[in-house]
């Protein structure tokens, strides 16, 4: 008896349930899912200090080593370029307070390509430089910048393909070609792969007779690891124990682990620069025969000379590269890096 009331009931539901809830034939494509992925994957801070000490390290040839480079990538809105703009800023040599270059990524799903493409607008100009180079803090200065005055160059995108656990970007071989005031039409190969912890980037642009003008002689990337930021406190003496003792704390000083420095002048009677260096260090050989070395998340204690060079090493202390947080006390110092204060950690039992 129940069953003649089960069919009628059911399409009687059916009939007040919305079209687009039961609505067939919303697929998207691969580009269109791929966008999303690299979105949340590319921003951030990325550094290749350890190639640089490891190409010295290695015996790589002086005009084949690659020069310090730190490059961040931030999300912004600015909807004049699509829904997926980032900016681009690349220092070198640890001085963030020079930027060497600064450019807007506008990522694109190319269905016809299939593939994300991605379009670099330059930012140039002495003006320039000065007034946008803190975008990645105030993206507000960015307000007057438009697709028309930072216009891209022609051939010169770049095409984002999802390979095994990474993307990789590459320009249309022989397509980026652009005027070089004193050496005519130059074309420029520039190449990026993308992973969980790392950017790879190969840049380089030749004549029109194939010499090489700008770029590593080798072609080898500039293989930039991603940055985690600490925050670190220092001491002096470096107090323990539940003692009593006087201490002058020098604290906020930030940090990335990719060879990020902090530096503090001491209250001590003679005043001394004391510097506090991170590195993740990603070992790219091994240090000892029939062993394998495993990385490590270093801090070093030193300190620096008036005149900058390098001045007394105190000590270093190492620990796991995933640790988020890492200590030292070294009697006349206590130094303390976290990614998470004490004060926002959450009680454990």
């Amino acid at each position: 008896m129940t069953s003649h009331f089960i069919v009628p009931a059911l399409f009687a539901l059916s009939t007040f349930i919305p079209n687009n809830v039961i609505a067939q034939g919303q697929d998207g494509t691969p580009a269109e899912r791929d966008i999303t992925v690299i979105a949340e994957m590319f921003p951030g801070t990325y550094d290749n200090t350890e190639q640089v000490y490891f190409d010295g390290r290695l015996g790589v040839r002086k005009e084949a080593q690659h020069e310090r480079v730190t490059s961040s990538i931030t999300r912004i809105d600015l909807p004049e370029f699509g829904d997926y703009v980032f900016f681009a800023r690349d220092h070198r040599d640890n001085e963030p307070e020079k930027p060497h270059r600064i450019r807007l990524y506008a990522l694109s799903a190319d269905n016809e390509e299939k593939a994300i493409r991605m379009k670099i607008h330059y930012i140039h100009g002495k003006d320039m430089l000065p007034k946008y180079q803190d975008a990645h803090l105030d993206p507000s200065v960015l307000e007057d910048v438009t697709p028309e005055n930072s216009k891209p160059l022609d051939g010169c995108d770049v095409f984002w393909r999802r390979e095994a656990g990474q993307f990789h970007g590459a320009m249309k071989d022989g397509t980026c070609r652009w005027e070089w005031q004193g050496k005519g039409e130059v074309v420029t190969d520039y190449r990026m792969m993308l992973s969980e912890n790392s950017l790879w980037v190969r840049d380089g642009t030749h004549d029109s007779d194939g010499n090489r003008l700008t770029g590593n002689p080798d072609w080898v990337y500039h293989k930039l690891t991603r940055a985690r930021d600490f925050t670190c406190y220092a001491d002096m003496p470096g107090v323990s124990g539940g003692r009593d003792i006087p201490y002058t704390r020098f604290s906020d000083l930030k940090i990335t682990d990719q060879g990020g420095i902090a530096r503090f002048v001491s209250k001590e009677d003679t005043p001394r620069t004391i510097q506090i260096n991170l590195r993740n260090v990603d070992w790219q050989m091994n240090n000892e025969t029939g062993a394998y070395t495993r990385d490590s998340l270093v801090m070093y204690i030193s300190s620096r000379n008036d005149d900058g060079t390098p001045g007394e090493f105190f000590g270093y202390t190492f620990t796991q590269p995933n640790a988020e947080r890492l200590g030292i006390n070294l009697g006349f110092i206590l130094v303390n890096c976290y990614v998470i204060s004490n004060r926002d950690a959450t009680p454990e039992f």
